[in-house]
C-alpha cells in the first residue's frame, strides 16, 4: 500500500494495523445474493457520494475484468440509533454490481464509534486518489469544527483549499503534501484565527491585482505574500500597501520566479 511520506508514524501504524486485519479477513468473506435480504446504508454526509459516471466507468472495468475485492461493511448502531449495516469502503463498486446484477463479497469489520468511523474511513482512503481534499474535509467535519470552518471559508474565497487551510494551520505554503496529510489524518487545526482570516482577506486584495496564470503561480504569489506578511515587523498598513501595489502593478506581472523575489517586493511597497 503506497502512502505519502508526511504521514505521521502514529497514523502510519494504524494503517498498517487495518490493513492487516483487512487481510485476516478476507478469509471469511461473505457474498449478498439477488435474494439476500442483508440491507445495506450508506454513510450519507461522511463517506463521498455515489456519482453515476463514476458507477459506469467501474461497471466497465468490472465486466472487462471481474470484481477483484470485496466491499466493507460495519453493523453501526450510534448513526441513527438502531443497528444496521453500513458500507465503509466501496460504495460506488456495490452500485455498479447491482446495476449488473452480479453477487457481491463484502467483510464486515467493526467499529465502535463516530470517531474510529472517520477513522477508518480516512484510512482506508489515505492511499487512494479517488478521495480530494473537499471529501476528507467533509468526513472529518461530523467531529471537528475546524474542518467545518475550513469548508465555509472555501466557499468565501477564490483560493484553492489546500492553501486556504496551511494559511490558517500556519504551515508552509510551498507545498500541499504537509498540510494534505493533517487534513487526511484528522490533525487539521485552526490557529490564530481571527490573525489569519485578516491574511485572507488582505491576500484576496492582492490576487485582484497580481493576475493568476496557472496553479503554480498561484500557490507561489500566495506563499510569497504570506511569507511577507509573517516576516514583516513593521506596523503593517494593507490600504497604503495596496495603493502602492496598484502603481507597480506591471513589476508584479513581470517578476520572475526566484525565490523570495515577489516577497521582497512586498517589503519595498509595505515602507
Amino acid at each position: 500500500m503506497k502512502t505519502n511520506k508526511y504521514l505521521s508514524k502514529e497514523f502510519l501504524t494504524k494503517l498498517a494495523m487495518l490493513s492487516t486485519e483487512l487481510q485476516y479477513l478476507l478469509k471469511t468473506m461473505k457474498w449478498i445474493s439477488k435474494n439476500s435480504k442483508l440491507a445495506l446504508h450508506f454513510l450519507s454526509g461522511i463517506n463521498r457520494g455515489v456519482t453515476g459516471n463514476h458507477v459506469t466507468t467501474i461497471a466497465g472495468s468490472l465486466m472487462f475484468m471481474g470484481n477483484l475485492r470485496p466491499i466493507i461493511i460495519a453493523k453501526l448502531s450510534f448513526i441513527t440509533g438502531k443497528a444496521q449495516h453500513y458500507i465503509i469502503e466501496g460504495q460506488h463498486i456495490y452500485t455498479a454490481l447491482l446495476r449488473l446484477g452480479w453477487d457481491i463479497p463484502y467483510v464486515v469489520i467493526e467499529i465502535k464509534d463516530k470517531k474510529q468511523l472517520i477513522e477508518t474511513i480516512a484510512l482506508l482512503n489515505a492511499s487512494s486518489k479517488s478521495w480530494t481534499t473537499k471529501d476528507y474535509v467533509n468526513s472529518w467535519s461530523c467531529l471537528n469544527e475546524d474542518y467545518v470552518k475550513l469548508n465555509q471559508y472555501e466557499l468565501i474565497y477564490d483560493i484553492e483549499m489546500s492553501l486556504i487551510a496551511s494559511i490558517l494551520n500556519e504551515e508552509s505554503l510551498t507545498s500541499g503534501y504537509r498540510i494534505g496529510a493533517k487534513i487526511k489524518s484528522g490533525e487539521f487545526y485552526i490557529k490564530n484565527e481571527k490573525e489569519n482570516v485578516k491574511i485572507l482577506d488582505d491576500l484576496t486584495d492582492v490576487l485582484k491585482v497580481i493576475p493568476r496564470m496557472n496553479r503554480y503561480e498561484n500557490r507561489y504569489a500566495c506563499s510569497e505574500y504570506v511569507n511577507f506578511r509573517r516576516t514583516f515587523v513593521i506596523e503593517y498598513n494593507h490600504k497604503d500597501f495596496m495603493k502602492n501595489l496598484y502603481k507597480n502593478k506591471e513589476k508584479f506581472i513581470f517578476a520572475t520566479q526566484e525565490k523570495s523575489k515577489l516577497a521582497d517586493m512586498f517589503r519595498v511597497l509595505a515602507k
